[in-house]
């Protein structure tokens, strides 16, 4: 009885600090979700004749102060229509449609309601 009762606290004693650090889970927190960007209109990565205006939606969680879009480093200010789903429609018409032959670099970044801060470029080729 002894030596069962030893091998029981030895046991014990081998596995208290995973007690001492709570049951698991992750985190030292609340999760923080970043805001998305969807359905960009031409599609990242392809090819158009040029670019003259495009689309994308922010997620509902984007805070839209902290909106920042813009092409090949030039801010751009898009309209804004509120969705259904509470995601947010960004619609562009660039004032000089992209012509030349080459890569147009479409970069947003914003934060989201949580505070998180997410940046995502998206890449359109002009192939006239």
């Amino acid at each position: 009885m002894l030596m069962k009762s030893l091998f029981v606290l030895s046991l014990l004693a081998l596995h208290s600090p995973v007690f001492a650090y709570g049951g698991g889970g992750g985190g030292g927190g609340p999760s923080c979700t970043e805001p998305s960007f969807t359905a960009l209109t031409p599609a990242d990565n392809t090819s158009v004749k040029d670019l003259a205006s495009f689309s994308l939606e922010a997620s509902a969680n984007t805070q839209m102060e902290t909106l920042d879009l813009q092409v090949n480093g030039q801010k751009v200010a898009p309209k804004m229509t509120p969705l259904r789903s509470g995601d947010t429609l960004l619609e562009v018409t660039l004032k000089d449609p992209i012509i030349a032959a080459g890569r147009a670099r479409i970069t947003v970044r914003a934060t989201s309601k949580e505070g998180c801060e997410n940046f995502q470029p998206f890449y359109i080729t002009i192939a006239p």
